[in-house]
């Protein structure tokens, strides 16, 4: 029975070392990208990792397209953190100092030094700032980039022709409609190119195998789940309909990895890398932290905005319940038990949304990450 469902038995260690030792290696563009990302000792062992699995590293031309379409975002939004950093401490700093000038005698706080404290504190930290933007490590993350670039040299796939993306548009639009993974949970992207991205990544690689006669194990730090197979909270590893489609259309085996916990493999395999592994594993968590802190904050924020909206819309219904005029509401477009039935929804919504986690914080609790 094995061998019928095949994708819904999650590999054991001795199938992972068989594939491991025969298998293509293909990293997604957020993973090359960690080479540009990082501080120098960690930029440095990851390319030694790839370095390693040269003979077996290939990526898709749609990896390669995204990584140089978000490698400038990365570099650039590096160089302009400084500056940023700067007017953000700037920005909040200055509320304190108007709050501080603002307020009458104070049995204890003493106004005068605390806002000499805000000026010192952020006289250095500009400096410190300014310091580290005049360190920044332009020319090493250049050739970095230049590394990578050789290290895939001759191992990137074919650019689609036009008429093979307008096919698999048309499929994928069905594919999404069904939830047939992967890719689905792109669907509401713009563009073609990241709506239909890892659809493409995708058939590439069945392809890629297909020609190759190897087994593919994919790197990936998509967390989404139409890759993963999800059970409780736990991943069990892909989804059990790529396994089966993958040996359907090419004959070979399919595995995916976070990028942490291939480090943790490559490392356990290749003795030379082991010692390093773990610095790199921490920076990508500490990345890994930041990126959820950010996500959480903007996620935070959309719903401010939302709960905003549906304020204002609140606030215009009972106006127009009230019977004042000039509001958008009158009687030719809503009766009064429309407006009712109207004010009952806003009101229940907002409850909603006032009551959803983190939506008058936009930080997380780093405890709850670990």
């Amino acid at each position: 029975m094995r061998d019928r469902f095949k994708g819904w038995y999650p590999k054991d260690a001795s199938a992972l070392a068989t594939l491991w030792d025969h298998a293509l290696f293909v990293p997604d563009a957020n993973v090359l990208l960690h080479c540009i990302r990082h501080p120098a000792p960690v930029r440095d062992e990851l390319l030694r990792v790839f370095e390693t699995l040269r003979e077996s590293l290939w990526i898709p031309h749609q990896v390669g397209l995204e990584f140089h379409r978000n490698r400038l975002d990365v570099e650039i939004g590096a160089e302009d953190a400084y500056e940023k950093l700067i007017a953000d401490y700037d920005s909040a700093l200055n509320q304190a100092r108007e709050r501080l000038r603002q307020m009458r005698a104070h049995p204890v706080i003493d106004g005068a030094a605390e806002l000499a404290a805000i000026d010192t504190f952020l006289t250095g930290f500009r400096a410190r700032m300014n310091n580290a933007r005049g360190d920044h490590p332009k020319m090493e993350i250049a050739a970095a980039i230049t590394k990578l670039t050789e290290l895939l040299e001759g191992r990137v796939g074919e650019r689609w022709p036009p008429e093979r993306l307008a096919s698999l548009k048309k499929e994928g639009e069905d594919r999404y409609a069904r939830k047939v993974p992967p890719g689905y949970k792109d669907a509401k992207k713009d563009g073609d190119g990241d709506k239909f991205g890892d659809l493409i990544i995708w058939r590439d690689m069945i392809d890629k195998a297909k020609a190759e006669g190897r087994p593919v194990i994919f790197i990936s730090d998509d967390v989404k789940e139409d890759w993963w197979w999800l059970h409780r909270g736990r991943k069990l590893g892909p989804r059990p309909e790529l396994v089966e489609e993958f040996s359907a259309g090419s004959g070979q085996d399919f595995h995916i990895y976070e990028f942490m916990n291939f480090l943790r493999v490559a490392g356990d395999r290749h003795p030379e890398i082991k010692k390093t592994v773990e610095v790199v594993a921490q920076s990508l968590r500490d990345d890994e932290r930041a990126r959820r802190r950010q996500r959480n904050a903007d996620e935070a924020a959309a719903l401010r905005d939302r709960i905003s909206d549906l304020e204002d819309e609140r606030e215009r219904v009972v106006q127009a319940l009230s019977g004042t005029p000039g509001t958008e509401f009158d009687r030719k477009t809503m009766d009064r038990n429309s407006l009712r039935a109207r004010l009952e929804q806003l009101n229940a919504e907002l409850r909603r949304l006032n009551d959803a986690p983190g939506v008058h914080d936009d930080t997380d609790d780093d405890e709850g990450e670990k």
